[in-house]
């Protein structure tokens, strides 16, 4: 299936989902992140702002805070097509590109230990694809963070259609079932 095709089918689907199969399933994705060491010692995190019925970010956000760690998110520059990380603190979020909060603060401390990144699909090889512009990409090759890739499990295949500037995960965690691909 092409990049287009699947992004077409995955952006239904996901739009498909109840708010109820949303809840129960990103909870599921959720717990299961928190038994990734890698994200357990992390005290830097840079987490996507769910939109568009992905996976919700919101619980990982409060647990990251009440536990200490410096929470960052992506700010989107359409005009370069780039994502720049900022810390993001809780009166900091205001309304960015495509909809998305994005924070309105200061530059990290460090770079992030672990990045959170969103997708339309994943495969078990640690391939990627998301809406097609390249954004995170970019993000991605120029950090050397440990990248969980979050999705429901509908989104996730054996293989996928790869371009060669597509960075991949090191874990994409779904409701069923944690891939390590390192």
């Amino acid at each position: 299936m092409t990049k287009d095709k699947l992004r077409l089918e995955m952006r239904a689907k996901r739009r498909s989902l109840t708010k109820d199969e949303r809840a129960r399933m990103s909870a599921q994705i959720t717990s299961r992140l928190y038994t990734i060491d890698a994200f357990n010692a992390a005290n830097a995190v840079c987490v996507y702002m769910s939109a568009f019925n992905e996976p919700d970010t919101n619980k990982i956000i409060r647990y990251l805070r009440a536990r200490g760690a410096e929470v960052t998110a992506p700010v989107t520059d359409t005009a370069s097509g780039t994502l720049t990380i900022l810390r993001a603190e809780p009166d900091s979020m205001k309304i960015g590109a495509y909809g998305i909060y994005e924070p309105a603060g200061a530059p990290p401390e460090k770079e992030p230990d672990v990045i959170l990144v969103p997708g339309l699909a994943f495969d078990r090889r640690g391939s990627r694809t998301g809406f097609g512009k390249g954004f995170y990409d970019k993000l991605l090759a120029s950090l050397h963070s440990v990248k969980i890739g979050l999705c429901y499990d509908f989104q996730l295949f054996g293989g996928i259609e790869r371009a060669e500037h597509d960075i991949n995960m090191d874990y994409i965690v779904t409701e069923k079932e944690i891939v390590e691909v390192r």
